[in-house]
């Protein structure tokens, strides 16, 4: 029991960040249900944000989300059902409304602006995300490479490193992959042996490019720090294109045409 309270509020503390909004919000909701005449108000923006935090640490649904539904990399998007922004400032902006001198009121609204800009943390702080470079918001090396893979009037295949999977159905449907996202989620419990090879400290360039032809993938893209024993050229494969960080080769038995 102990256990999941304690994974209940670490999750409640990460979703957070440095813990100012957290408690600027747990104060919107209290003043909001001293103070809200409005019953339907009350309840949306207090009474339900409340029921869904007690349910949260509740340790049977902890339990339940990761031991029985296996769940447990999801849990901490029943948050995202709790209206914090929403809650914040509606209760800043009927407390401000009480006050009748703008002088305050005009400090109380810098005040909140303060809380809320040193609340959070820069999206940009995070490994994952970066700033975007173009209108598909997916990094600018997966569309030079699909650009030039492309073949005009028809699908061509390619095998791409873990990092390019989730982006390039994004960007283009007439480059088909032997595997993907599915492949990058362990509890889905997928399992490709060309993903395997690809993942390898070092890959196999015999088996690499036999279980890529086996798939029919005209294209295999490679970071150019992945490790392979030997040169896929030894293959039957050639270099095709190259960018700053990444290396497609195609199979010169089998190069897509038009």
């Amino acid at each position: 029991m102990v256990t999941y309270l304690k994974q209940s509020l670490d999750t409640v503390l990460a979703f957070g960040g440095n813990g100012l909004l957290l408690l600027y919000f747990l104060v919107a909701v209290v003043f909001l249900l001293v103070t809200e005449k409005d019953r339907g108000i009350r309840k949306l923006m207090a009474e339900y944000p409340m029921v869904i935090l007690l349910i949260f640490f509740i340790p049977l649904f902890p339990y339940l989300v990761c031991n029985v539904f296996h769940e447990g990399e999801t849990f901490y998007r029943f948050l995202w059902l709790i209206p914090m922004s929403a809650v914040s400032t509606y209760a800043t902006i009927v407390f401000m409304e009480k006050i009748k001198f703008k002088w305050l009121k005009f400090v109380i609204g810098a005040v909140a602006l303060i809380c809320i800009a040193i609340g959070g943390n820069p999206g940009y702080q995070s490994p994952v995300m970066i700033p975007a470079t173009n209108a598909y918001q997916i990094p600018e090396q997966v569309i030079e490479l699909c650009d030039a893979m492309n073949v005009p009037g028809r699908e061509v295949e390619a095998v791409f490193p873990h990092e390019l999977v989730p982006y390039v159905r994004q960007y283009t449907p007439y480059i088909k992959m032997p595997y993907g996202y599915e492949t990058l989620v362990a509890r889905w419990g997928f399992t490709d042996d060309l993903e395997y090879e690809m993942l390898n400290d070092v890959s196999n360039a015999e088996n690499l490019t036999g279980l890529a032809r086996e798939r029919g993938c005209h294209y295999i893209v490679l970071n150019k720090n992945h490790y392979v024993d030997k040169s896929l050229t030894d293959y039957g494969f050639e270099v095709f294109f190259e960018t700053e960080g990444y290396i497609v080769y195609v199979d010169s038995s089998n190069i897509p045409k038009c």
